[in-house]
């Protein structure tokens, strides 16, 4: 591990930075305010500029670049070099946006988990990997030499090995030695970011979290893990609270984004979920929060790390200190969702979103027995791998005498099957609190008003959602305030500056769906056998 007064000298400097910057905020135009904000999701790259009272004002999103490494689709790299482009190009068109004069109090970022960056002496990148490389699928049999299943999973609160950063840089080592002697740090994506940004080495632990390497309970790099693979302690940057001042712009960066101010500072935030939960106020023991981007992770707010004692559902940590989260995984809701649009909407209406809130009016629970099967289902991490049907169950033309489904009973099918697939990971994270919950929910999807009225009764509950569905900016825009002391704690920021919208279950349309998704969850068990 790294020495222990290298870890005080960032402490200290990080210490004068905030003292600093505190003092620099006081004197501005407090109207004037801005953060920006960076979020690499696992499809684009946006700039967002947020005011200090959190209102969303500009966002630049542009589309991120994977490239697959192998024929069969398992290795992928990110173009970091486009990745930084983009990120320049976008910063630089939001603050065009901007009046003439604006204070730019913070710069903060997310960006995807599981993403991983290793970097050579120079700093320049070695290998960028998204979330959905799994080159380590080939190197996940050394860690089961020499940790078993559970003993892992409870360093780690996460599973399988195939996943995560400790498997590539086995994968490194073991299929790529020449390039495994060069790597000098390891990074998660944002960790990388932060460097760019700032010239410094730094990571937090809701980004940490993600690797596989980090100890959960003791809230540190795992030095058995580190030990046992002969890993060297190097390797591993500092671990800071999100919320925390970093570092501030680099001089040559301040120049290039036409900044009229100096001793920007940088704060560092970490993982796209966890801000997103900050950002809809998922902050308290028992709390749940429901992000509806490309995937639907649910996640349940703890005040000590638990294990699930069948190695399935991962426990990681929060943005806030002394939290930890529970999450269970709908998989690939946002991602069906678009699809059906792309495939059977773009050429009968120019927007989809729209026509899918009225097709959701002119249709009802059941969607006249049509059903979808697409992807969204309960966690079930030791069956990733099955390659599973995506299907469509319908009354058949033949039946001349029943009413046949139209479009917008496919749209409600495809809309129910989402929030079934998320209704099962929630009813299963309920289990590790005997406190009462309280659900929000944000994200793309958030900002349908028919879907979350399904939602809400599916899963029998009241649901929350913030005014701002690009919840991640708000948490990102959250640290940064924390960071500079605005607040002392993210509950008063919570309570002061969020406002939300409330989705009620319909007891009557709650009771239908209990048997409507009995239904679905027969027919899905025999599908599955396909």
């Amino acid at each position: 591990m790294k020495k222990k007064n290298q870890g005080e000298k960032l402490l200290g400097n990080i210490s004068h930075h905030t003292k600093f910057y505190l003092k620099m905020v006081n004197i501005m135009d407090n109207n004037e305010n801005k953060i920006i904000t960076i979020d690499i999701s696992s499809n684009s790259v946006k700039i967002g500029l947020v005011s200090e009272h959190l209102k969303l004002e500009f966002i630049d999103s542009q589309k991120i670049s994977v490239i697959n490494e192998d024929l069969d689709g398992f290795a992928k790299k990110l173009d970091m070099d486009n990745l930084w482009n983009k990120i320049n190009d976008g910063i630089n068109r939001i603050l065009k946006k901007c009046k003439p004069i604006v204070n730019i109090i913070g710069i903060s970022s997310c960006t995807q988990r599981i993403a991983t960056v290793f970097l050579d002496n120079s700093g320049d990148v070695i290998y960028g990997g998204p979330n959905i490389d799994i080159r380590g699928i080939d190197s996940a049999y050394i860690i089961d030499d020499e940790f078993s299943e559970r003993a892992l999973f409870e360093i780690t609160g996460h599973s399988p090995p195939l996943l995560f950063c400790l498997a590539r840089l086995l994968w490194f080592r073991e299929e790529e030695e020449e390039t495994y002697e060069k790597i000098k740090k390891v990074l998660m994506l944002d960790d990388w970011l932060v460097y760019r940004l700032t010239g410094n080495y730094v990571s937090d632990l809701s980004s940490a979290a993600e690797s596989q390497i980090l100890d959960i309970k003791k809230r540190e790099w795992s030095s058995e893990i580190i030990q046992t693979f002969d890993f060297d302690p190097d390797f591993f940057p500092e671990i800071v609270e999100s919320g925390t001042i970093v570092g501030e712009l680099k001089p040559e960066l301040v120049k290039s984004f036409n900044i009229n101010q100096n001793n920007i500072p940088i704060i560092k935030s970490g993982g796209d979920t966890q801000a997103t939960l900050l950002g809809m106020g998922v902050i308290e023991d028992g709390d749940i929060g429901i992000s509806l981007g490309t995937t639907a992770p649910v996640h349940l707010v703890v005040n000590k790390p638990i294990f699930d004692p069948n190695n399935n559902y991962w426990t990681s940590c929060h943005s806030i200190k002394g939290k930890w989260l529970i999450e269970a995984h709908a998989g690939n809701t946002g991602a069906a969702y678009n699809w059906f649009k792309e495939c059977f909407l773009s050429s009968l209406t120019n927007n989809s979103d729209s026509s899918i809130e009225q097709y959701l009016k002119n249709s009802t629970p059941g969607a006249f027995s049509t059903f979808a099967f697409l992807g969204p289902e309960k966690m079930n991490i030791k069956n990733q791998t099955s390659i599973k049907r995506g299907v469509f169950v319908f009354q058949p033309p033949t039946m001349i005498s029943e009413e046949l489904p139209k479009i917008q009973d496919f749209a409600r099918s495809v809309i129910e099957n989402i929030a079934y697939g998320i209704f099962e990971n929630y009813q299963a994270i309920q289990k590790f609190t005997d406190l009462s919950t309280k659900t929000y929910c944000a994200g793309g999807m958030a900002k349908s008003e028919g879907f979350c009225k399904i939602l809400a009764s599916v899963l029998n509950t009241e649901i929350s959602v913030p005014y701002t569905k690009d919840a991640a900016f708000i948490g990102v825009a959250m640290n940064t305030l924390k960071g500079l002391n605005y607040y002392s704690d993210y509950r008063s920021m919570t309570k002061k500056l969020l406002t939300y919208e409330k989705n009620f279950s319909n007891p009557t349309i709650s009771d239908n769906y209990k048997n409507l998704y009995l239904e679905w969850k027969n027919l899905k068990n025999k599908i599955d056998d396909l």
